[in-house]
């Protein structure tokens, strides 16, 4: 079956990579020119109105990344970046985001010096931020390095907050938000997994999975559990095989019947950028991208080559675009949404960087972030070596892909 991917629309892309693994031709770099976010690792990614939202983050050598950043997943004709212009925003980063309806959710963080226990809702379609006020005595304390996730059972919306750093050492505690009258509660739960940090949660059905993230000892975790959010009761989750070595820093969604892992650290400066499937249905784990190598397939020459030579209509197509999008009815699902009235004809170009570059896998990461949307993986940003990226990556998901064991050479 053919992943979905409107290749018609990408007729102009020049830059091909050999095909080293069964899953790099899956994958694409999106590259597009005029203003994106920073680069950046530890920031918070949710989707918005067919939008992937990037918040915060930090930089090892520039510090804190502000700004909330916008790109639009389900216009392929004009693949751009844009910053919502919100006052009062403070930047942060290793916080928490979810999103409900046109509001966004941010829960404690750091500034690089101290934790935060601040509760933000961004009103996004007016630009608006509120820092929600609650009282003790279920409040939670400063936290960093932690989850969230947004749980609705058809009576209530909830986010759950699970693990991080509390006052310097890592915690098991699980707290949920009330969306509807934001009170926390600091919820009763059986003995369960042991604390950690920057570990990953993902939601299916009625239960809240976590894998994976780094001890008090600094030891990465491999172990699995589930959280039955009816009774908010334990249990680990013992697959049928072997399950992935221990890591922080990675990404997870769900897609269907199954949990996709991407990236993180496995030990000190031993970033991967390797995937692992769990099929909640078979109780399994496969390993379908192993751990490899990627190399750029532009040259910085050819990088700035290109910049020149399409420098004067690169400022003429984001006026274009950027006048368009910062209409406010074109945030209305009910509204066509804009496309630019000029065309790009590359075709006589050597190269291209605006556009996207198939059987482009990312590099070795972790810090990053991962979104779905309809059958397509998006991940952004993340570091190596400390060494931030700023880039953008659509991964297309089949299920017999995601359940193929990678072929392994000895």
């Amino acid at each position: 079956m053919e992943p979905k991917r409107h290749r018609d629309q990408f007729s102009f892309l020049k830059i091909n990579t050999k095909l080293q693994k069964n899953t790099e031709h899956l994958w694409e770099e999106i590259r597009s020119l005029g203003i994106h976010p920073s680069r950046r690792s530890y920031h918070s990614a949710c989707v918005w109105r067919d939008r992937m939202l990037i918040y915060g983050g930090q930089n090892i050598q520039d510090g804190l990344q502000s700004g909330l950043w916008a790109f639009d997943l389900d216009n392929k004709n004009i693949e751009i970046w844009e910053e919502f212009e919100i006052p009062g925003l403070v930047p942060l980063c290793r916080h928490s985001a979810i999103v409900k309806g046109d509001f966004m959710y941010i829960f404690g963080g750091t500034n690089g010096e101290k934790a935060f226990n601040d509760t933000w809702v961004i009103d996004i379609l007016n630009r608006r931020v509120e820092k929600i006020t609650s009282n003790p005595p279920d409040f939670p304390p400063p936290h960093d390095s932690h989850t969230a996730t947004l749980y609705e059972n058809g009576i209530s919306s909830s986010m759950i907050v699970f693990g991080g750093f509390v006052e310097e050492t890592r915690t098991n505690k699980v707290y949920t938000l009330d969306l509807s009258n934001f009170k926390w509660k600091l919820e009763d739960t059986n003995n369960g997994p042991e604390p950690r940090s920057n570990h990953a949660a993902v939601l299916y059905h009625n239960d809240l999975y976590i894998y994976g993230g780094s001890s008090n000892e600094g030891e990465k975790l491999s172990d699995f559990w589930r959280l039955k959010l009816d009774t908010f009761i334990w249990e680990i989750v013992v697959p049928k095989q072997r399950i992935p070595a221990g890591r922080s820093g990675h990404s997870a969604i769900v897609y269907k019947d199954v949990m996709v892992i991407f990236g993180g650290m496995k030990d000190e400066t031993q970033e991967t950028n390797e995937m692992y499937s769990y099929g909640f249905l078979t109780n399994d784990w496969t390993l379908f991208q192993n751990d490899h190598q990627v190399k750029d397939p532009v040259s910085a020459a050819q990088l700035e080559e290109y910049k020149q030579a399409h420098k004067c209509h690169l400022m003429s197509r984001r006026h274009t675009v950027n006048s368009n999008l910062n209409k406010k009815e074109s945030f209305s699902p009910l509204t066509p949404k804009p496309r630019a009235n000029t065309e790009m004809d590359v075709r006589t170009i050597n190269i291209s960087l605006e556009g996207r570059v198939q059987g482009r896998a990312p590099h070795q990461r972790d810090g990053h972030s991962a979104v779905v949307h309809e059958d397509v993986m998006y991940i952004f940003g993340g570091d190596r070596h400390q060494m931030p990226f700023s880039d953008l990556y659509a991964y297309f998901l089949i299920e017999e892909e995601l359940k193929t064991p990678v072929k392994i050479d000895n």
